[in-house]
């Protein structure tokens, strides 16, 4: 459980969490619980990076129930550098904040 734990703390820890690692930084959260949890290992489904720890799959929101048939690839190589950059910048964020307002 202290992996639901932890990953609860950092959700709680700002109000944009949720947003912020599921829409563009959800390779970051792996390395931030890659730094807590040294065995987690990233997978990513074409869209999402999850975690995995043990058996278990997660992400911002806790642990996931995939499906059965959900492709996951191991995160490594070349791959990497596609899904570390950090892609809620500045350009983005006046974009979402704009629509927002509107």
């Amino acid at each position: 459980m202290i992996v639901e734990e932890f990953i609860t703390a950092v959700r709680q820890s700002f109000g944009g969490s949720v947003a912020v690692y599921t829409m563009g930084n959800c390779y970051q959260f792996y390395e931030i619980l890659k730094v807590v949890f040294p065995y987690a290992e990233a997978y990513y489904d074409g869209n999402h990076v999850w975690t995995k720890i043990g058996d278990d799959y997660y992400d911002i929101r806790g642990k996931a129930n995939l499906p059965k048939d959900r492709i996951l690839k191991l995160v490594e190589g070349d791959m990497i550098k596609s899904l570390s950059g950090n892609k809620w910048d500045d350009v983005r964020r006046e974009k979402e904040k704009e629509e927002f307002i509107r």
